[in-house]
C-alpha cells in the first residue's frame, strides 16, 4: 500500500509550482502518492496540468480568511489529513506551516517539515512564540540555503539546532532546458540585434535587487563597450524610478525594460552574460536558470548566493559599482570561446550540485537519519 505525502504551499506562482514539482519528484510513484494543496488562488486548469502531483487541491481561501487564526484553513487541512493519513507533510512558507502545526496538535504526523524561502521569516516575536507553543518535537525546519538556516537558528531559540537544516532549492535540468528559446528566436522576440552583446537581468524591480547599481555599472562600461546592451526583465514598484535613471544617464537606446514576460526564463539564451546585483538574496533560483542556460554569471557575494555560485562564476560585493563594472567589462572583452567555457563550467556546477537527482539524494538522507 502506498504512503500518502502532502506538499502544502501558499499559492501557485510559477516559482512555487516548479519547487513543488521538484519535491514531487523525490517520491517514487510505486511507493508514494503525492497531494499538492494550494492555500490561496482559484482552481486553475493550467496550474493543475502543470502540477506533477497525483492530486491537486485548490482551497481557494480569500486573503481575509488566511489572516489571524486561520480557523477555516485549519479545519479543512485537518479533515484532509485525517482522510489521507499523510505520512510526510512538507510546508512551504510560514502560513502553511502555522496551519499544519495546529493540525499536528490533533493528528500525529510522522514527518513534518517546514521550508522557509526568505530571510527574516521568523524575526517576529509573535511567530517565535507560536513556534515555541505549537511545533511538535519531531518537526524539522529547513532553510533553502545555509544563510536562511542560520537565520532560523538565530531566531528559533525553542527549536534544537539539529532540527533546523538546509534543503536547497533545485532545478529540474531535463524540464528546464527544453523551455529555452534558441538565441536567435529569443533575440528576435526581444527586439535585440544579432550582433549586440547583451547583459541580462531577471528580477523584481524592488530595492533589494539593487538595479540602481547595475545601471550605474553599465553606464560606466558603455563608452568602452559600444556594442553592449542591458536587458532588465521584471516588474515592481521601482520601475518608473529606474527608467528615469536610465534616461538621465542617456542610455534609453541601450537599456531595455521588458516588463513582465510569461515564462521569463525562456529568453535566457538571448543574453551573453547574466548579472544579479542583489543586496539580499535567500537563494537566487534565477542563478540556476542562467547557469543551465550556459551563461557566464556575475552576482553579489551576499546571503545564499555564494552557496549557489561557489567558484563557478564571478562574485562581487553588493553596491560595489566599480568592481561590478570592471567584471562586466572583463566578460565583454572575452572571446566567444572563453565565454562558452565559463558557461559550460557554470552548467556543470549547477547540474552536479542542484539537480533534482542530487536534491532527492540529500532529502532522503535527512528523512532516513
Amino acid at each position: 500500500m502506498r504512503k500518502n505525502v502532502l506538499i502544502f504551499g501558499h499559492d501557485y506562482t510559477t516559482q512555487f509550482v516548479d519547487i513543488f514539482n521538484q519535491y514531487t519528484c523525490f517520491f517514487p510513484k510505486e511507493a508514494y502518492a503525492v497531494t499538492v494543496v494550494y492555500l490561496t488562488g482559484e482552481p486553475n486548469e493550467a496550474v493543475q496540468h502543470r502540477t506533477m502531483a497525483e492530486k491537486v487541491v485548490f482551497l481557494n481561501l480569500p486573503k481575509k480568511s488566511v489572516r489571524g487564526l486561520k480557523i477555516k484553513a485549519i479545519r479543512q487541512l485537518l479533515a484532509l489529513t485525517r482522510e489521507q493519513q499523510f505520512e510526510i507533510v512538507i510546508c512551504h512558507r510560514y502560513k502553511p506551516t502555522y496551519i499544519m502545526m495546529w493540525v499536528a496538535r490533533f493528528y500525529k504526523i510522522p514527518t513534518l517539515i517546514a521550508v522557509m524561502h526568505e530571510l527574516g521569516t521568523m524575526s517576529s516575536y509573535k511567530r517565535r512564540l507560536l513556534i515555541a507553543g505549537l511545533a511538535p518535537k519531531n518537526m524539522l525546519f529547513a532553510g533553502v540555503s545555509n544563510a536562511v538556516r542560520d537565520d532560523l537558528r538565530n531566531d528559533l531559540w525553542c527549536v534544537p539546532k539539529e532540527h533546523i537544516i538546509t534543503i536547497y532549492n533545485m532545478i529540474n535540468v531535463e524540464l528546464t532546458e527544453p523551455q529555452f528559446l534558441i538565441r536567435e528566436d529569443a533575440r528576435e522576440k526581444l527586439g535585440l540585434a544579432k550582433d549586440a552583446f547583451v547583459f541580462g537581468n531577471l528580477a523584481r524591480l524592488v530595492k533589494n535587487k539593487d538595479h540602481e547599481s547595475l545601471i550605474k555599472a553599465f553606464a560606466l562600461i558603455k563608452p568602452d563597450c559600444p556594442n553592449a546592451k542591458l536587458v532588465i526583465m521584471g516588474v515592481g514598484d521601482l520601475a518608473d524610478k529606474l527608467k528615469q535613471q536610465v534616461e538621465d544617464a542617456g542610455l534609453v537606446n541601450d537599456v531595455l525594460f521588458t516588463g513582465f514576460l510569461p515564462g521569463g526564463l525562456r529568453y535566457m539564451k538571448a543574453f551573453d552574460c547574466f548579472v544579479l546585483s542583489s543586496t539580499q538574496e535567500a537563494f537566487g533560483l534565477v542563478l540556476l536558470e542562467a547557469m543551465i542556460a550556459r551563461l557566464p554569471v556575475i552576482a553579489t557575494r551576499v546571503n545564499g548566493i555564494p552557496e549557489v555560485v561557489a567558484d563557478a562564476d564571478v562574485l562581487v560585493m553588493p553596491k560595489d559599482v566599480l568592481n561590478l563594472a570592471a567584471n562586466m567589462k572583463k566578460i565583454y572583452l572575452l572571446s566567444a570561446q572563453e565565454r562558452a567555457e565559463l558557461g559550460d563550467k557554470a552548467y556543470e556546477h549547477a547540474e552536479k550540485n542542484f539537480s533534482v537527482a542530487r536534491g532527492k539524494e540529500k532529502f532522503w538522507a535527512i528523512i532516513d537519519s
